[in-house]
C-alpha cells in the first residue's frame, strides 16, 4: 500500500500523462491502484457493499479529502468509483477522455446529480492514511 496521500496523487498524475493501460471501465481497479492495493472488489457497486456503513461519509466537495475513495451511479450494474484529489477536485477514469484517468470535479457534473459525494478512508487492507476533516 503506498504510504500516504502525496504519493498517491504521484501515481494518478503520471497515469494522466503517462497511461500504463487502458483503462476503460476499470475505475475500481484505479482507485485500488492507486493505494497500491491488491484486488478487493470486481466492481464498485460491489466495494461500496463492503465498507462498513459507518465508515461511508457524505461531504461537499470541497469538504472531500484527498486521497478518498469516492462511489457513485450505484443505481448503475457497476457503479464508479474514483479517488478524490481534495480541494473538490479527484481523478476519474472514463469521465474526460475514455480509457484514461483525468483530473475532474470530484462531484463528477453529469453524471452524479447529488451535490454531495459519498466517501470513505476504509480499505479491507487497513485504514487509508488520509487526513479527514473535522466538523
Amino acid at each position: 500500500m503506498r504510504k500516504n496521500v502525496s504519493e498517491v496523487i504521484a501515481w494518478l498524475d503520471h497515469q494522466v500523462k503517462h497511461p500504463t493501460q487502458n483503462w476503460q471501465h476499470m475505475c475500481m481497479s484505479s482507485a485500488r491502484q492507486a493505494w497500491g492495493q491488491a484486488p478487493w472488489a470486481p466492481s464498485a457497486r460491489l466495494a461500496y457493499a463492503r465498507v462498513p456503513k459507518n465508515r461511508l461519509h457524505r461531504s461537499l466537495p470541497k469538504d472531500v479529502p484527498a486521497g478518498a475513495v469516492c462511489f457513485g451511479l450505484l443505481n448503475t450494474t457497476y457503479g464508479h468509483a474514483w479517488i478524490s484529489a481534495g480541494n473538490g477536485m479527484g481523478y476519474s477514469v472514463d469521465y474526460k477522455r475514455r480509457g484514461q484517468i483525468d483530473k475532474v470535479p470530484v462531484n463528477l457534473p453529469g453524471w452524479t446529480k447529488d451535490p454531495k459525494v459519498t466517501w470513505t478512508d476504509w480499505s479491507p487492507f487497513g485504514d487509508l492514511p488520509i487526513h479527514k476533516p473535522h466538523h
